[in-house]
């Protein structure tokens, strides 16, 4: 569950569920093909009755069911994220499975943990009853489509819940130090480094037991493995990294760096903002709406450009300009402060620092650049 850069595009657009984007990267195109091909011996040996074609098709349901089973593993941590509250920003499935985008931090070892053990769940489930439903068929096609949704659950699963960083047992495992020792970066670094551990496991398992047995690994078998596990030490090593930095920020503190903001409602006129006292530096003019949320600032270029005559009648909201939600940040101490500040000024070179009191004040890019580049 990795967050893509802003502006740039995951890959092909599907849709939407719940009004969450979903994306398909390009690459998966490949998986498809290759797992077409590797799938169909298997389904001659299963159901030799099978014409060429029939075969054919019978061999490209794996990939279509894998892809569905990676889906609804997404989707699963999607549904239970946004039941714990945690915004969901988009789907992405791609050469490697998937991923699910989240606005904010998971804030609690518990939902954390709830939200990565929802996808593997999901895929057990599905196995379940897909192995139910073999039992009652005949053998021939349909069985064998219905074997495919078995398997490729049950691969789905029991891969993501090997415990290591980046899979979603990594993340339960992360959670679980992260609630003994209460430190969330003791749990990023500890699981990273299991992750590798992990890494390494898997390709002298796959590569050393055919070598016990007097037998070679085939090429193909060590080119898949030496990707995946490539691919788990990458997310285990990025891991590691992001504990580390974490635990660097613990002294953050970006409330001396905060600009006393105006305040006013959303519909308030030009001719409302206060007169700025001598020798007070005032930072951006924030807009509230009735519930006291921050929805937008004003744009000081367009505020100028309005007649004297006309203040008195125009409102703030024509001269501002809408303020992304990652842009209004919540912690001005530690390593949530300055996640919440790097994830603001990729959407906004303004942020705005909110507490239980409401506005604490405005933080911009240059000051932000300036402070952080002397130190």
């Amino acid at each position: 569950m990795t967050t893509p850069s802003a502006g740039r595009s995951p890959g092909w657009r599907l849709g939407s569920v719940g009004g969450v984007p979903v994306y398909l990267a390009p690459s998966w195109l490949i998986v498809a093909a290759v797992l077409t091909v590797l799938f169909l011996p298997t389904v001659r040996a299963a159901a030799p009755g099978l014409s060429g074609p029939m075969s054919l098709v019978a061999a490209s349901s794996f990939p279509i069911l894998l892809f569905a089973s990676v889906f609804v593993h997404e989707l699963s941590h999607g549904t239970v994220a946004r039941a714990c509250g945690v915004r969901v920003r988009e789907y992405v499935l791609t050469f490697w499975g998937g991923h699910t985008s989240f606005g904010s931090d998971l804030r609690t070892p518990g939902v954390s943990a709830l939200v990565s053990a929802a996808g593997p769940f999901a895929n057990l489930l599905l196995a379940g009853l897909g192995w139910l439903l073999l039992r009652a068929l005949p053998p021939g096609l349909p069985a064998v489509v219905v074997a495919s949704l078995v398997y490729t659950n049950l691969v789905v699963a029991v891969f993501n819940l090997l415990p290591g960083n980046p899979l979603d047992g990594g993340r339960i495992l992360e959670a679980l130090i992260w609630k003994v020792t209460g430190s969330r970066e003791t749990g990023l670094i500890g699981a990273g480094w299991v992750g590798r551990i992990l890494a390494v496991g898997i390709a002298v398992v796959v590569l050393g037991l055919p070598l016990l047995r007097g037998s070679q690994p085939t090429i193909t078998s060590a080119i898949w493995v030496v990707l995946i596990a490539g691919l788990v030490w990458q997310g285990a090593s990025q891991s590691i990294r992001l504990g580390k930095s974490r635990r660097n920020a613990a002294h953050v503190d970006v409330r001396s760096l905060l600009v006393p903001a105006v305040v006013l409602p959303a519909d308030a006129t030009i001719s409302e903002i206060p007169a700025t006292p001598w020798g007070v530096r005032l930072g951006a003019t924030v807009l509230v709406d009735g519930r006291g949320e921050v929805v937008a600032v004003v744009d000081q270029a367009a505020l100028v450009s309005v007649p004297q005559e006309l203040r008195s009648t125009t409102p703030l909201s024509a001269v501002a300009r809408a303020l992304p939600r990652q842009a209004v940040i919540t912690e001005v101490v530690g390593p949530d402060a300055l996640a919440q500040v790097a994830r603001g000024l990729q959407v906004s070179d303004v942020l705005v620092a909110v507490g239980s009191a409401g506005v604490l004040g405005t933080l911009d890019r240059d000051r932000l650049v300036a402070a952080f580049s002397s130190r």
